[in-house]
């Protein structure tokens, strides 16, 4: 149920003759059905709001890139015509000139967050643990992976949206205590890695308290259904369907070449202890957030708070297939034997369109010198090309080639 706070309009009473006919009444009909020994089977609440009474409360909040800004100016002209409730989140307020309250204030019946997968991510990280439903829409015309709602088609189901015509779907999130300290809830995943890049790290693994395995690796990697179809998948982890209650632990590059990925319920504890290496070691949370990681355990577990998504189409099953299909369209063309590392920045170049090196650095979180190698490889390849700034010519955008 999605909760309206707007009185009802009409009860129906669907009540059963001596015939086995049915009628409807209005409720102040009530008395009379009972003196015409009518059985009442059932009470059909119908409500027919108007435009001007919609009273679902609307959380906006958005990135603080321009064009995310412009989208979000456009999509309030939306709601100020139609007369909506909305309250926007106090620093987007700031970029706007306008009121908001602090991100954890607000008392909304939907959260809208208009950006990209990445700011996606970090608004959910900032909420914490919320129950409230969110619609991600897609600025500037870049339907992201996380994504079903581009910012030019908001004005297409606001109506569904404030008349309750979408289903809720919940997606798992995991929590992890790291240095005594527990994490918020994470959407994709936690990656335990050296500091500094293709650094071995040594590790054991204990699932529910019992030994499983000790390893020696570049990182390991713990994710959620949502998170197997991204930096899961790239280092080989299986493709979990998002209804599915297990989580998945990949290694990265394992000395151990048995060594294979796991699948496992997300009631279980994993805990990773024994960590050690010869620089500092780091937990990237969702790709956003890195913590230092001490000397005490990595504990990881299922969250309390499972996000949950406005869906307006049913076929879960049908849209993740659309959706790898398109983040693994060029895939097939890369040569098997290409590192890790470029088949991570050719997925992002496929997912996100024109980047400029910094940006790609900025979307991999990889160093620099890492991303001008595996830029090199693919370009070598043929599966990408480098195009000049128009507004800046020393500066290099990198696209994925298109097929002729």
């Amino acid at each position: 149920m999605h909760r309206y706070n707007r009185p009802l309009e009409r009860l129906l009473i669907k009540a059963q003759t001596a015939k086995h006919d049915y009628c409807y009444f209005e409720r102040q009909h009530l008395p009379i059905l009972s003196a015409c020994h009518l059985s009442v089977t059932s009470f059909l609440f119908e409500v027919i709001p108007s435009k001007e009474e919609y009273k679902t409360r609307i959380g906006i909040i958005s990135g603080h890139e321009a064009g995310m800004l412009e989208d979000t100016r456009g999509l309030l002209d939306i709601l100020n015509q139609m007369k909506v409730d909305y309250t926007l989140e106090q620093k987007l307020a700031d970029n706007l000139k306008r009121k908001g309250v602090a991100l954890r204030k607000m008392d909304v019946d939907v959260f809208v967050i208009i950006g990209s997968d990445r700011f996606l991510l970090r608004s959910l990280l900032d909420l914490g643990h919320t129950d409230t439903p969110i619609l991600p829409v897609a600025s500037m015309g870049q339907p992201d992976f996380l994504f079903d709602v581009m910012i030019s088609h908001f004005d297409s189901v606001i109506d569904d949206l404030l008349s309750g015509k979408w289903n809720k779907e919940e997606k798992k999130r995991l929590v992890a205590e790291i240095a005594g300290k527990e994490t918020p809830p994470l959407l994709n995943d936690i990656g335990i890695f050296a500091k500094r890049s293709a650094t071995l790290i040594r590790y054991s693994l204990l699932i529910d308290g019992e030994h499983f395995w000790k390893d020696g690796s570049d990182g390991l990697i713990v994710a959620t259904p949502t998170g197997s179809t991204a930096y899961a998948l790239s280092v080989g982890g299986p493709i979990i369907l998002n209804s599915s209650p297990v989580f998945s632990i990949i290694p990265v590059n394992s000395v151990n070449p048995s060594r294979r990925p796991l699948v496992l319920p997300n009631d279980m504890e994993i805990e990773i202890k024994d960590l050690t290496s010869s620089v500092a070691i780091e937990a990237v949370l969702d790709g956003q957030i890195r913590k230092k990681v001490d000397s005490k355990p990595v504990t990881i577990r299922h969250a309390k708070h499972d996000a949950i998504f406005v869906k307006f189409e049913s076929e879960r099953v049908a849209a993740l297939r659309g959706k790898l299909l398109k983040k693994s369209e060029m895939s097939d063309d890369v040569a098997q034997d290409l590192p890790p590392s470029a088949k991570l920045v050719l997925k992002v170049l496929e997912y996100q369109g024109q980047l400029s090196q910094k940006e790609i650095i900025e979307e991999t979180m990889l160093p620099s010198r890492t991303v001008r190698y595996a830029l090199s490889l693919l370009m070598s390849e043929g599966v990408v090309i480098k195009r000049l700034s128009l507004r800046d010519s020393r500066q290099g955008l990198y696209q994925v080639k298109k097929k002729v």
